[in-house]
């Protein structure tokens, strides 16, 4: 039990990646007042809270109605998430968030930067929702086993809120080189964990095991 909250909860934590909301939260916030960042990292925690947990209720549902097995969903799924940790070990990821930032801001749409970037696609993206869909195949629907498999979701938004929230001591007191050797960590973790959805998935679609 405790393992599988574990792993449920690294698989989450890398794919979302509250490390490096903190300095590109700081940098879209820098200027404003205390209770509009307070609005905006609230708003956006509570909606890619909501994303999130309506895919891994739902997600399988949209698969099964498209004819897609759980299988080759496994397999697609851990090839994305191996190129996003492909990303994070070599420095690419953070650029790409770093540039989506930028054009919200240039898009002046501060007012709404609360819904783009940060909720979507920074913390609710397609590797946070993979991860969502990867973990709710273990899903069972007594209420116990079930909260257990929902709260790996609740502690990773509760993580991005946080680093939201301390962003701007945060970003002076951690700096760049430990936010980079944190990435690229986390970077290997997620392609270990994406390498074994890719296994099972070829294992199940050719009944190998």
């Amino acid at each position: 039990m405790f393992n599988s909250i574990l792993e449920n909860t690294v698989l989450l934590f890398v794919a979302v990646d509250p490390i490096a909301l903190v300095p590109i939260f700081a940098s879209l916030t820098r200027g404003l007042s205390k209770e509009v960042i307070k609005k905006i990292y609230t708003q956006a925690s509570i909606i890619a809270f909501i994303i999130i947990s309506l895919f891994w209720l739902f997600g399988a549902v949209i698969l099964e109605v498209m004819g897609i097995s759980m299988s080759s969903f496994k397999i697609i799924g851990g090839l994305f998430l191996i190129a996003i940790a492909f990303q994070m070990v070599f420095e690419q990821r953070n650029d790409r968030k770093q540039n989506t930032a930028e054009t919200a801001l240039e898009d002046d749409s501060i007012q709404s930067v609360a819904i783009f970037p940060l909720s979507i696609p920074l913390i609710a993206g397609p590797g946070a929702l993979t991860a969502a869909l990867l973990m709710a195949e273990d899903r069972i629907a007594e209420p116990l086993p079930f909260l257990i498999n929902f709260l790996p979701i609740v502690i990773v938004i509760l993580f991005s809120f946080v680093a939201m929230w301390l962003s701007s001591q945060l970003s002076r007191k951690i700096g760049p080189t430990v936010i980079t050797v944190v990435e690229k960590i986390f970077g290997i973790l997620l392609g270990a964990l994406a390498i074994e959805f890719v296994v099972a998935g070829i294992n199940e679609s050719f009944k190998l095991v």
